[in-house]
């Protein structure tokens, strides 16, 4: 077999694998959209159906609109998710940045060793931190709101640690010019430390809108009052109804609509989310 056969074929068995790993990977993705427009009959069926034999579109608005849980609906925890994971995502892109900054280009005693204690916090699995952050957001009287969902996560080590990357990449000669010409420490920053890390920006945007959008146990464990539920929270409970039985047509539509904010969120970001991985693959 000549080189260029043996290329091909492994190009072939390459594609083939990834294929059947696709289809793996998108079954139950599938089987949620397509239960989230059947009747309650028709979901469990057997053999499964794929295509409903009669479509319901309204089992998205009796998702969103029923109040389910104490005069709560599921339109309640989509917007407390999307409000919560906006702020932190923009919080974190400001703070780290600044912090990534400090790391970067300033000279301080101790500045490596706390930038490892830092990117080593991001091994700790989060349960071992639930307790004590649990006891410091109960101190600060934020037990049942949305800032107990919002601040833990706003600067994390892993933000941190990307966003110095980005900044050491950028000629320090930029910031010296600048200085010469009168800017203040400030105004570089965001002059000329802000423009030039955009790919910074939304890599760590996008990383932590996703991570926030998807933290289960965190409110699990903070919110009390189903007021501030968030996505994931409310669709473990959604699935009941009134009478006790399992709506899974209404619990698809509902998870269907959850996976909508992340998915348009990475789709608007995507392509400057890729580019700010290339060139992180590239930054010593």
């Amino acid at each position: 077999m000549t080189r260029t056969r043996r290329v091909r074929a492994s190009l072939v068995a390459s594609y083939a694998v990834l294929l059947v790993w696709a289809a793996v990977s998108l079954f139950p993705i599938v089987w949620m959209v397509s239960a989230a427009f059947k009747s309650a009959d028709q979901v469990l069926t057997v053999p499964i159906q794929w295509i409903p034999r009669e479509w319901h579109p309204e089992n998205f608005v009796e998702a969103l609109f029923e109040p389910r849980f104490a005069g709560e609906s599921f339109i309640t925890f989509l917007w407390n998710s999307t409000l919560v994971a906006a702020l932190t995502a923009l919080a974190s892109i400001a703070l780290s940045l600044m912090v990534g900054y400090g790391f970067a280009k300033f000279r301080f005693r101790g500045r490596d060793g706390l930038m490892w204690t830092l990117l080593g916090s991001t091994l700790l699995p989060f349960s071992a931190v639930l307790i004590p952050l649990y006891l410091v957001i109960r101190q600060l009287g934020m037990i049942d709101t949305l800032w107990a969902l919002i601040i833990p996560f706003v600067l994390t080590g892993q933000a941190i640690f990307l966003s110095r990357q980005f900044v050491l990449a950028i000629p320090s000669s930029y910031i010296e010019a600048a200085r010469i010409d009168g800017a203040s420490e400030w105004g570089i920053f965001v002059r000329v430390i802000v423009p030039m890390a955009a790919p910074a920006i939304t890599t760590v945007g996008v990383m932590t809108f996703l991570l926030s959008w998807n933290q289960f146990l965190w409110p699990l464990v903070v919110a009390e009052s189903q007021s501030t539920f968030t996505a994931p929270l409310g669709l473990s409970l959604l699935g009941l109804g009134s009478t006790f039985q399992t709506d899974y047509n209404i619990w698809m539509a509902a998870a269907t609509l959850a996976v909508l904010p992340p998915l348009a969120f990475f789709i608007v970001f995507e392509r400057p989310y890729m580019r700010g991985l290339e060139l992180m693959s590239g930054v010593k």
